[in-house]
């Protein structure tokens, strides 16, 4: 059953109330929605936590697609945590400050593609950091004046969307 990505709507959103619709032979928590978005594309998986019927909260360690078509994702608990039943009704929760910088960082590295224009190979969103590889045919850049460039980009304050 396809997972409804409510984070692709809403980046925004914290939290949302959401029924558990399966449990993955490895103990992930399939939800029929959620907030978190599940490692993909260099970015991690969002952590935070679940609400069970009993108000107990456990951890999510982190969120990944349990399926190559990117349509199911699991939710996977702190090891030990208590587990909630298919059918119950769970609140999800983000780590909003993990998301919120992650968002940024992202960002960040799409106006760093527009500064170079060069083929982007790869890349990585962090907490703390983030990463863009470029095929450049020649050595040579000059930090400062990219930095520059990317900071007059930001000072704009421009709005931000996806597409």
């Amino acid at each position: 059953m396809a997972t409804d990505c409510l984070f692709r709507e809403d980046s925004y959103l914290k939290a949302c109330e959401a029924r558990v619709v399966a449990v993955t032979e490895q103990g992930g928590i399939v939800l029929d929605r959620t907030v978190f978005y599940a490692n993909s594309g260099g970015q991690p998986g969002d952590t935070g936590t679940l609400t069970l019927p009993n108000n107990t909260e456990v951890a999510v360690a982190d969120t990944i697609y349990t399926d190559k078509a990117k349509t199911e994702i699991a939710h996977i608990l702190a090891p030990g945590a208590a587990r909630p039943n298919v059918g119950d009704m769970v609140a999800a929760t983000i780590d909003w400050d993990k998301r919120y910088a992650r968002m940024r960082m992202h960002t960040a590295l799409h106006l760093l593609s527009a500064v170079l224009p060069y083929a982007v190979t790869g890349g990585s969103v962090g907490d703390a950091d983030g990463r863009l590889d470029f095929d450049i045919p020649e050595a040579g850049l000059d930090k400062d004046a990219i930095a520059t460039k990317l900071a007059e980009m930001i000072a704009t304050d421009a709005a931000v969307s996806s597409r």
